[in-house]
């Protein structure tokens, strides 16, 4: 997928979806890395990836806020 693709693509998930939603799902991926870690017992990968879900979440929340539709 190229880069115009990639923008024709979003451009129709965002009318479905709000930016918040598409942040919270991404988030959802990176939880899936970090009950890997966690299973591993890799305790560093595990808060690295859980951080970066949290924040994810937080900014979806905020970006949302900000911008009802």
């Amino acid at each position: 997928m190229n880069e115009a693709q990639a923008k024709k693509q979003l451009r129709k998930m965002l009318q479905k979806l709000t930016p918040g939603s598409l942040l919270h799902l991404m988030g959802d991926l990176y939880r899936e890395n970090a009950e890997e870690c966690d299973s591993l017992e890799d305790s560093a990968g595990y808060e690295r990836w859980k951080s970066l879900e949290c924040t994810l979440f937080v900014v979806g929340l905020g970006i949302d806020a900000a911008s009802p539709r």
